[in-house]
């Protein structure tokens, strides 16, 4: 596996920060005339009523996937080139969210949803053009999406203000994550002494000599 390009390509920005930031894009290409928040209280959502019905998609629980772990793998610069460092596997984390829809009527509150719902239906992944650069290091479909998941992760009842006005929609986004190079390696030896014996022969019998005949080989 070459280091080149992938040790340069660093996260611009926070996991949860870069997820949310493309996850929001996503919805406001789903809901364009609806109001986004991202919290999880009724006052925020509440400032947005007068001019429609508000979406809030809170993130409540980050966890790491481990069936997602693979194989540790080793990087060169080159291909003839020794080990420059040893990388870990991609890390998977689930990042869920609470979708909750605001507003006086509820038959709006119910089409909202059911938008974002029908939406999630048609896109197993995020849309590359909405997921944030820092994930162009995956390649396509780097943000895995699931719409109403069939075992959600329990939300906790401490968050909870007040009990919402419409039907819960859970939403998961999967994310990558590439842990740091170690690049803390001994360096190769430029040369290895092996120590050989050579052995002598004299008037036909052999007898081991005390000197020694040096072999190096060179490291690359």
């Amino acid at each position: 596996m070459a280091l080149a390009g992938l040790v340069s390509r660093g996260h611009h920005r926070e996991v949860m920060e870069a997820v949310t930031l493309s996850l929001e894009t996503w919805l406001r290409r789903c809901v364009p005339d609806a109001v986004l928040c991202f919290e999880d209280t009724r006052h925020q959502a509440d400032a947005g009523t007068d001019t429609g019905v508000v979406l809030c998609a809170f993130l409540y629980d980050v966890r790491e996937e481990e069936r997602s772990r693979g194989g540790r793998l080793y990087a060169r610069r080159a291909p003839e080139s020794p080990v420059s460092a040893r990388m870990q596997p991609v890390r998977i984390l689930q990042h869920s969210y609470r979708l909750t829809a605001h507003g006086s009527d509820w038959l709006a509150r119910q089409r909202l949803l059911g938008r974002v719902i029908r939406a999630g239906a048609a896109a197993p992944c995020l849309p590359d053009d909405v997921v944030d650069a820092s994930f162009s290091v995956f390649g396509t479909g780097a943000l895995p999406l699931v719409v109403a998941p069939a075992v959600p992760v329990p939300f906790p009842q401490a968050a909870l203000t007040e009990p919402p006005t419409s039907p819960v929609l859970h939403l998961v986004v999967m994310a990558p994550l590439q842990p740091p190079p170690d690049t803390a390696l001994a360096p190769a030896p430029d040369r290895v002494d092996l120590g050989s014996l050579r052995t002598d022969s004299t008037d036909g019998v052999e007898r081991r000599s005390t000197r020694r005949r040096r072999i190096e080989e060179r490291g690359r």
